[in-house]
Parts: structure tokens; C-alpha cells; sequence
């Protein structure tokens, strides 16, 4: 099963960088998974969006050494809204470790910068990818390879109606499966996120940004869609009154 990871290396260490990267390389040298490893050296809004627009599991490896500390890049990431990524801290500093789980992180580890280093970090990678395993996702086979896309990621499936496929819309990707809207309903096991507006069409509650109801169509963010049905409307807007936790 292909699974798609991204981790996050926010790392002032140049030496510290490099062995990270190498483990996590090791790590997946002979997987399917397909990861990708994003360094970044400041954390800005453009660069908060180019991770907004990452499709798969998130696993942040910051730094509490530099300027701008990890601990507080991992507070922003919790207040704005991300609980389901996990966050491992790395530091120098022996002190700074019980600081680091005192604070409402959820931090996986905190990653000494010693000799100890490999191990623990080795360790902490482990758990993390135990707990994004545990995290719901939509399965499917897409180029002879079997898929996991995050359901955080998808903003909807769309049947093509001349063509025996359905499209799966995610935040930045589209992937086109020989299966019916009807097959993808029963296999999604979150009611509480996806919605049928449509019989062509199942959407995820929680990436709709705003909904037009005399015109029928819901926005999600950079994309737009006018599959609603009149007979799903009162459902869907009370669906979206209640709010989706």
C-alpha cells in the first residue's frame, strides 16, 4: 500500500539536517511509501500555505535551538487547527526538554542533540508513522499501485457520467478510479465528514468553505462545484449549522 508522508524539517543544525534526512532516506529505501522530505528555514505564511496544500500525512521535525523556536512554530501549527500531524522537537538543551511538554503540543518526543541522537530519533520516527497509520484514510488502487489518501486531504469525488471513473479531488491532485460513487460511499467509513449533495457526487463537510444555495454551488478552497441536488439542500445546510468536529 502506497502511503504518502511528508516531513517537515524546520533545523538550524546543518550536521543534525543532513543526519535526519539520511534516517528518514534509510528508512524508506526500500518501501512503496512514497515521502518526501520539505527543509524549510523560516516559517512564513507562504510557506504555511505550501504545506496547507501537501496531500498525505504530516510529520514536523523542529527545532527549539533556532531564532524563531519549534516550540513555538508548533503551537501556531495546533492553533491553527492541525491536531492530526505529529510534531517531534529536537534541541541541545536539557532544559528546555520538560518546557516542551509542558506546553499543549501533543509532541511525540523531544530529540536531544547528542550522542544519543540516532537512537532516539529512530524511536520517535516510528511512532510517529504508527500513529499517522491509525489516522482514517480512503484507499484505492490508482496506476497499479494501492493508494492512502488522508481523508483531511479530499474534497470530494465526482462521477463522470460519460466515462466508467470517478474522480477523487484532493487539495492539490486529482486521481481518476474505476469505481462507482456508490462503492466509494460504502467504503467511507467517516459519516461525519462526507456528504452526497448529488448522485454524482459525495463531498467532505470540512473542506467546504461556503455554500450558495440559489445557485447550487459549493466552494472549497481554489475550486467550485454545482452538484447539489434541490432535494439535499435543507440536510446539507443543517449538516453545515451543526458544524463538523
Amino acid at each position: 500500500m502506497v502511503k504518502l508522508l511528508n516531513f517537515i524539517l524546520y533545523e538550524q543544525s546543518k550536521k543534525f539536517q543532513e543526519y535526519t534526512k539520511q534516517m528518514i532516506s534509510t528508512r524508506f529505501y526500500e518501501s512503496n511509501d512514497k515521502y518526501q522530505i520539505m527543509v524549510v528555514s523560516k516559517y512564513t505564511r507562504e510557506i504555511q500555505e505550501k504545506i496547507n496544500n501537501l496531500v498525505g500525512k504530516n510529520i514536523y521535525i523542529l527545532d527549539m535551538d533556532t531564532i524563531k523556536s519549534g516550540l513555538e512554530l508548533a503551537k501556531k501549527i495546533r492553533t491553527n487547527g492541525d491536531w492530526t500531524s505529529s510534531i517531534i522537537l529536537t534541541t541541545k538543551k536539557e532544559e528546555l526538554k520538560n518546557k516542551a511538554f509542558d506546553s499543549p503540543i501533543l509532541a511525540i518526543a523531544v530529540v536531544k542533540k547528542d550522542k544519543t541522537f540516532f537512537d532516539n530519533m529512530k524511536k520517535a520516527l516510528s511512532i510517529a508513522l504508527k500513529i499517522q497509520s491509525h489516522h482514517k484514510s480512503f484507499n484505492f488502487v490508482y496506476n497499479n499501485e494501492l493508494y492512502q489518501i488522508p481523508h483531511n486531504d479530499i474534497l470530494y469525488f465526482e462521477k463522470d457520467l460519460n466515462h466508467n471513473y470517478t474522480s477523487i479531488i484532493t487539495k492539490n491532485l486529482v486521481y481518476k478510479i474505476k469505481e462507482s460513487i456508490k462503492s466509494i460511499e460504502n467504503k467511507l467509513d467517516n459519516p461525519h465528514y462526507f456528504f452526497k449533495t448529488h448522485q454524482s457526487c459525495i463531498v467532505n463537510l470540512k473542506n467546504i468553505k461556503k455554500v450558495n444555495f440559489n445557485q447550487n454551488i459549493i466552494y472549497f478552497k481554489n475550486k467550485e462545484i454545482n452538484l447539489l441536488s434541490r432535494y439535499k439542500k435543507k440536510e446539507l445546510k443543517e449538516r453545515l449549522e451543526i458544524g463538523i468536529e
